[in-house]
């Protein structure tokens, strides 16, 4: 007989963001009762198993599911990692499990896009320029804007979703599992922000097999990866002439840049003064305009760029249910979690088409093409 296995209680506890003094008094034990539970200490009775299940939004079969490739420490990406505290980070790395689980249910039903993110050397900022170069050449790219970062990460083969649930001080967390994941914070991120931030992941991808990352080095390493990816040296350096009027910066010259790119005013200001196209005091004067005109958090042509949403999870449930009768709950209780677990994790879509990227998924069994829009 299988044994009740307290890292999952623990995992599922932290997915609901619950102490263990909160659990404790939900189901009628103390605190260190369930963390000798959680450490395999202490048998659970049958009736605890129930409470626990029901506080916790799973079935009982959850707590005996054992995982043969749980996420270690330097698998998890989180942005910001180094103002978040540990208990924010738990949290959203729980998240990335539930998560992983439920995209190992779909790639079971369904063909995925292959992933396609090939390993560039972080060493100088040459190089990861040249890696961000070689990611858009073989996705056929361009050099120009790109319409949909969030496509472009799927059409490499990782899975994008808004989470809720994620702290204020998470904008995005990755986990470079099997099928690579980014969960970005639901939070009422702009585009500009979250494109940013799935470019941030996917250059961690890149540059960071097996690293364990968060600190300075690496986080700026990403940042130049995003930077590079969202605006290439040898077109966006021509276009960045419209940012300086002078030795001053040209605010609806930046604005332009920024409708026409789709990065926020700071990244282009960044990123122009990693190129050396402005000096280091048009850069600080940049900034500090940005805060004067209350636009550190948030820009105010923000609300003229539209939030782009992940396709691969939905079209997948789309698919099994379309072709397979396979509903969402079916879904559910094959990751041993109830109906309101399961819809607590996925966000409501809407799809709009893209000129430069194409995705496409395929059915396991017939492996027929079906276009993601």
């Amino acid at each position: 007989m299988s044994e009740f296995i307290g890292t999952n209680l623990r995992l599922i506890r932290l997915f609901h963001d619950l102490s263990l003094t909160d659990l404790g008094a939900q189901v009628g034990v103390s605190k260190q009762f369930l963390s000798r539970v959680e450490n395999g200490a202490e048998s659970v009775s049958a009736h605890l198993e129930t409470g626990l299940a029901e506080a916790l939004d799973v079935l009982p079969e959850f707590f005996y599911h054992v995982d043969p490739n749980p996420i270690a420490d330097e698998q998890c990406h989180f942005r910001r990692q180094l103002t978040t505290k540990v208990a924010l980070r738990l949290a959203a790395r729980a998240r990335g499990e539930m998560l992983k689980r439920l995209v190992g249910v779909l790639d079971e039903h369904v063909e995925l896009p292959r992933y396609q993110v090939g390993e560039a050397d972080p060493d100088s900022p040459e190089t990861i320029e040249r890696g961000a170069e070689a990611f858009r050449s073989l996705f056929g790219l361009g050099l120009g804007p790109l319409s949909n970062v969030t496509r472009v990460a799927e059409n490499a083969g990782a899975v994008v979703l808004k989470v809720r649930g994620l702290a204020p001080e998470v904008d995005a967390v990755s986990f470079a599992t099997k099928r690579p994941l980014i969960a970005l914070n639901a939070d009422g991120r702009s585009a500009c922000r979250e494109r940013f931030g799935t470019a941030h992941e996917l250059g961690h991808f890149s540059l960071h097999i097996g690293v364990l990352t968060g600190d300075r080095l690496t986080e700026s390493q990403a940042n130049r990866f995003a930077s590079s990816l969202l605006m290439p040296r040898s077109t966006f350096a021509s276009e960045c002439r419209l940012a300086t009027r002078g030795t001053r910066l040209n605010w609806p010259g930046l604005s332009e840049l920024k409708m026409r790119w789709g990065a926020s005013k700071a990244a282009i200001i960044f990123r122009g003064r990693q190129l050396g196209l402005f000096s280091e005091d048009q850069a600080r004067a940049g900034y500090v305009g940005l805060n004067r005109h209350g636009e550190a958090l948030k820009e105010s042509e923000d609300h003229l760029i539209a939030n782009e949403e992940p396709e691969v999870v939905v079209e997948s449930l789309k698919v099994m249910k379309e072709h397979y009768g396979v509903p969402e709950a079916a879904v559910a209780r094959e990751m041993c979690v109830r109906p309101g677990l399961f819809q607590s994790l996925l966000m409501s879509t809407s799809f709009e088409r893209s000129d430069n990227v194409v995705s496409l998924l395929r059915t396991n069994t017939d492996r027929s093409a079906i276009n993601v829009h």
